[in-house]
């Protein structure tokens, strides 16, 4: 069933979201955010790395904690992170920081996972960053990797994948190893899982019959669709 993503995700005043996994995070931050500036005043930030926000994407940036100023935001979306010299990046102010301007805001996306571009990855063992003051995360997953043959082209961190998923193409096993593997860390709060990217019709049976799978080996919340399409639906 088609269903706003504010809906899917039961979001409420005060939320601090994080984002984890790959394909799709930073965009479904962008999108999220653009949804929750209506209801009131919303920080993106990250807890490791993120691209620095081009201008059309937030109202307000701050390129340090100290250059941080408070006011009223609302209807606004607020970027902040720390600039890495020479590079167009942001890295986290620190969970700390982030507390402290926290209560600035009705609303708080993190992203909280890096995957250089790619659309799939295996976690380190520091990863992810999310912050204990989250009650919300959401795991992504890339649909479009379904039924590939397991290849260092397209998978972040390989050799850790290679050793702990032994199977030979991505399929449903495979999701549910890595959502036992790390894509929430040790997080205890409200998890869904969602898998992008499912633009065409083939793409969304093809998430449904994943998810199916997934509903009887773990339970979490679910949903599908594309951020691109602006459509999401739950099973």
């Amino acid at each position: 069933m088609e269903k706003n993503l504010d809906e899917i995700l039961k979001i409420k005043k005060n939320d601090v979201i994080s984002i984890t996994g790959s394909g799709g995070k930073t965009s479904l931050m962008f999108y999220l955010a653009n949804i929750l500036k209506k209801k009131g005043s919303v920080l993106i930030t990250t807890s490791t790395k993120i691209k620095v926000p081009d201008k059309d994407q937030v109202d307000e940036l701050f390129l340090s904690f100290e250059s941080y100023e408070k006011k009223d935001y609302k209807n606004k979306i607020v970027g902040i992170g720390q600039k890495l010299d020479g590079l167009n990046k942001l890295k986290s102010i620190g969970e700390n920081n982030l507390k402290i301007i926290a209560k600035d805001f009705d609303y708080i996306i993190i992203e909280a996972d890096g995957c250089r571009n790619l659309p799939l990855k295996f976690w380190k063992e520091f990863e992810p960053v999310i912050y204990d003051f989250s009650n919300k995360v959401i795991g992504i997953f890339s649909i479009k990797v379904y039924g590939k043959e397991i290849s260092s082209d397209f998978i972040y961190n390989f050799d850790e994948f290679r050793a702990n998923i032994k199977n030979d193409s991505i399929n449903e096993e495979v999701f549910e190893k890595l959502i036992k593997a790390g894509i929430f860390g040790n997080f205890g709060g409200e998890k869904f899982v969602f898998f992008n990217q499912a633009d065409r019709l083939f793409e969304k049976n093809q998430a449904k019959r994943v998810i199916d799978y997934l509903k009887e080996k773990i339970d979490l919340n679910y949903f599908y669709g594309s951020i691109l399409k602006e459509k999401y639906y739950e099973n």
